[in-house]
């Protein structure tokens, strides 16, 4: 009888993996992710929603961290809430992009649109982690998200500047970086031919305007990116510090 009220209280069955149940340590991210974001509304000309719902992911986190909240499928909740926070975030960074004029889709349609589809469906798995029971979540190490993602922001933030080929490449041997069985012969032939088939795709079968290799200026362009990315990132909180 202990046996199994212990088995379901872990979620986990004897001989799996380790998991994770500090929901004051999860609820407390969610909280300081929201906070994060309802931050960055005060950046937009029409933050509305996104503040909306940053302010109810961070009730929620607050919650959770509490152990107000029932928590029944814990990775379908974080999951579902991380989708949430990742589609809030893309609706503030594409806020000030030119939307749809009558028939005619504008810069900022798309990345809104999918940006909405993603945090709808966050919700949707968000209450599936709330209403049904689900698999806790299991211990994991931060080495392959850290490079991936930090190879997709280096990717953003060199197109402009070094072209499709050199962005392209360095982006290639950060992600596979992340891996521990990385050998570099077979990591740098991978992303050579990574990089050459981009750049066949995007620039000569589907014809996008992509720059290929690096600009004169390119210290300089990258520099104004960087001043500006952490002026939008940062002015709102020295704004509320400060009151400049």
């Amino acid at each position: 009888m202990s046996e199994g009220v212990n088995s379901s209280q872990g979620g986990m069955n004897p001989g799996s993996s380790p998991v994770v149940t500090n929901y004051f340590r999860g609820g407390a991210t969610i909280a300081v992710l929201a906070l994060f974001l309802l931050l960055l509304t005060f950046s937009m000309s029409a933050p509305l929603i996104p503040r909306i719902i940053a302010i109810v992911v961070g009730v929620l986190g607050v919650a959770t961290a509490f152990g107000l909240v029932p928590v029944r499928g814990p990775q379908d909740y974080y999951g579902g809430l991380a989708l949430v926070i990742f589609g809030t975030f893309a609706l503030i960074a594409s806020g000030e992009l030119p939307g749809q004029r009558g028939f005619a889709f504008g810069p900022g349609t798309a990345p809104r649109l999918f940006a909405g589809l993603l945090a709808g469906f966050g919700v949707a798995v968000t209450v599936v982690g709330l209403i049904s029971d689900g698999p806790a979540i299991e211990k994991y190490k931060l080495r392959g998200p850290i490079y991936v993602i930090g190879a997709i922001c280096l990717f953003a933030a060199m197109i402009r500047p070094l072209g499709l080929v050199v962005s392209g490449f360095i982006a290639f041997i950060v992600s596979i970086m992340g891996s521990t069985e990385m050998k570099w012969v077979e990591s740098v032939v991978g992303a050579a031919v990574m990089t050459f088939f981009c750049v066949l795709l995007f620039v000569y079968l589907l014809g996008l305007p992509f720059q290929l290799w690096p600009q004169p200026n390119a210290h300089i362009v990258m520099y104004n990116q960087f001043a500006e990315f952490f002026r939008l990132m940062f002015g709102p909180l020295l704004k509320l510090i400060f009151g400049a």
